[in-house]
């Protein structure tokens, strides 16, 4: 057609619809190819019954809008605020073309008219409206879990890491630690999973032992694809994981901190409190009572969110470093200098090339776990380091168990 332009998209709809109307493709194979619905292949159809190729174009095309500026308008426009209004944001600029110059123009048309041409300046970040979170309603429903460094008893600096309810803002535990990491955190989540069950939820920071929160550099193989310890253990409890984008998201559970930096470092010098262990045990067996009783509120709902730990489930077997492993040819598995040795049973004398599950628990001690014949008798034969392996920034996932696996139960 003459003083018609097509493109190569056009080209492509035609071929298609084409295809379609000589029955070499079905109405619901063009609409996938075209990523159309079946209705607007028919509707095509049609046009290209009644117009030939012409038909695939859109009846708008090189059309101007009916409401649209003429073109002489928009170059007075931009002449006069080349000359007059530089410095002008552009509602400011559309208030003052209309008390000033008596040109009507909105915003929104004014940046698309002005913004290539350099107006306008630094484009301002819109900021998020914010309101308070309110409580959860019951006991259990969300829980904090923070670590604290400071200088709890004497010159030396230690972490506390405490575990808080939400919704009674009351503490559950606490634990004294060197630093705030995946050992202690799983420590005082069995203490707290044993006393009271499982939650619905933690809110968390992004402390590296929670989630991995690198990208880039020498740590471009680590990603969130790749479940951290951690993430992977509360996967198998299904307790959710909320990450808090600041500390202010989480202000709760900091101000819990500051008070206990306030009132538990008195108390501890009063009682001349030197030890981890002994600062561990006056907290959750005197402190932490009377701070519940001194500051614990009613939560909105009486019934508790706490989930029962099921019977057959061993918090061991999942609040513990985990590892994939090969058994090696001497019946042997390694892990980071670490050596295991397992040992024969009555039905099976040899592991080698088997596929086996490593815990490490928190009291140091390695488990290995067979899929067929459960936990496997072990021993340690080499350490390059005492008891303690370096945290690994990825858990086992479901990629390394098959579905019936028993490696959580007892």
């Amino acid at each position: 057609m003459r003083g018609v332009t097509f493109t190569m998209e056009d080209m492509k709809r035609y071929s298609v619809v084409k295809a379609v109307m000589d029955r070499k493709m079905t109405n619901s194979e063009g609409a996938a190819a075209l990523d159309l619905s079946i209705r607007q292949i028919k509707r095509i159809k049609r046009k290209v019954e009644r117009q030939g190729v012409a038909g695939v174009r859109h009846g708008n095309r090189g059309r101007s809008p009916a409401h649209a500026f003429p073109g002489k308008f928009k170059k007075h426009v931009i002449t006069v605020v080349q000359r007059r209004y530089k410095d002008f944001n552009f509602s400011h600029l559309s208030e003052m073309l209309e008390e000033e110059e008596q040109i009507c123009v909105n915003r929104e048309t004014l940046r698309l008219w002005l913004r290539p041409l350099g107006f306008g300046g630094k484009v301002r970040k819109q900021r998020r409206h914010r309101k308070r979170r309110q409580r959860s309603a019951r006991m259990g429903q969300m829980l904090f879990l923070d670590g604290s460094p400071h200088r709890w008893f004497g010159t030396v600096q230690s972490t506390l890491i405490l575990c808080t309810d939400d919704a009674t803002g009351e503490p559950l535990y606490g634990l004294f630690h060197d630093q705030e990491d995946l050992d202690g955190c799983f420590a005082v989540c069995q203490e707290v999973f044993t006393r009271h069950g499982l939650p619905v939820c933690f809110y968390l920071d992004r402390a590296s032992q929670f989630t991995t929160t690198r990208r880039g550099g020498v740590h471009v193989t680590q990603s969130d694809g790749q479940p951290t310890q951690f993430e992977r253990a509360m996967g198998e409890l299904g307790v959710r994981l909320i990450f808090a984008d600041s500390p202010e998201a989480r202000g709760r559970g900091e101000r819990i901190n500051e008070t206990f930096q306030d009132r538990l470092v008195a108390e501890l010098g009063l009682r001349r409190i030197t030890t981890a262990e002994a600062a561990t045990d006056y907290m959750n067996r005197h402190f932490i009572p009377r701070y519940a009783k001194r500051f614990g509120l009613i939560p909105r709902e009486r019934v508790s969110a706490w989930r029962s730990v099921p019977s057959l489930v061993d918090l061991r077997h999942i609040l513990c470093r985990r590892f994939a492993r090969t058994v090696n040819n001497d019946n042997t598995v390694s892990i980071n200098g670490h050596v295991i040795q397992l040992h024969p049973l009555r039905t099976r004398l040899s592991f080698v090339k088997a596929r086996v599950i490593v815990n490490l628990w928190l009291d140091g001690s390695w488990h290995v776990l067979h899929e067929k014949y459960g936990e496997l008798p072990c021993d340690e034969l080499l350490s390059a380091s005492p008891a303690r392996v370096a945290v690994s920034a990825k858990g086992v996932t479901s990629s390394h168990c098959k579905k019936g696996d028993v490696f959580m139960l007892q």
